[in-house]
């Protein structure tokens, strides 16, 4: 590229007007903050150089106890799929509104849960940057602990506003996707 030729006259314009503010960017590397070449010769890695922020990602562990759980029955009906759906994305977010002990005034909050039993819940929560393969063997552990009536439901969502929800209740599974 040669100064004076149209394609570098583009790139100094898009960075005068367009590359002219401070960007954020967003990067996942399971590797050490050093790699090691084939030859043994141990180098920096490229992202340090920019004096990177790094954040681990850990689990939050919350307990819901006595939450109003209603029932999976199976049907085909997708009014009680809906609800189904509210209900885990209200107990996901921790809302007062699934607690047996909920006293918010109606004229605020509509909900109502149609319910059979009241449970003990145990919600784990990842905020932050996790690829599939990590999604993957949660699915998986809770499908290994949960055996004979037990249940689980497990949330994720995209950058893009895709979300998805599978529950599993004794062998049946359910899914959704939905997006923004």
């Amino acid at each position: 590229m040669l100064p004076g030729k149209k394609a570098f006259e583009r790139l100094q314009w898009a960075f005068k007007n367009v590359l002219n503010t401070s960007i954020a960017w967003l990067f996942y590397d399971l590797r050490s903050p050093n790699l090691t070449l084939a030859t043994g010769e141990t180098v920096p890695n490229a992202l340090s150089a920019h004096a990177p922020i790094i954040k681990n990602v850990e689990s939050l562990r919350n307990h819901l106890q006595n939450a109003l759980v209603p029932s999976f029955r199976s049907n085909e009906d997708s009014d009680d799929e809906t609800e189904l759906l509210e209900w885990l994305s209200m107990a996901m977010a921790r809302s007062p509104c699934v607690l047996s002990g909920d006293n918010l005034d109606p004229y605020l909050c509509r909900y109502r849960p149609d319910h059979e039993t009241c449970q003990d819940l145990v919600l784990y929560q990842w905020h932050g940057f996790a690829p599939s393969a990590f999604v993957q063997k949660v699915l998986l552990a809770a499908t290994k602990a949960t055996v004979g009536d037990g249940w689980f439901a497990l949330g994720a969502g995209a950058f893009s506003g895709d979300g998805y929800v599978v529950l599993r209740d004794g062998g049946e599974v359910r899914t959704w996707r939905f997006s923004d």
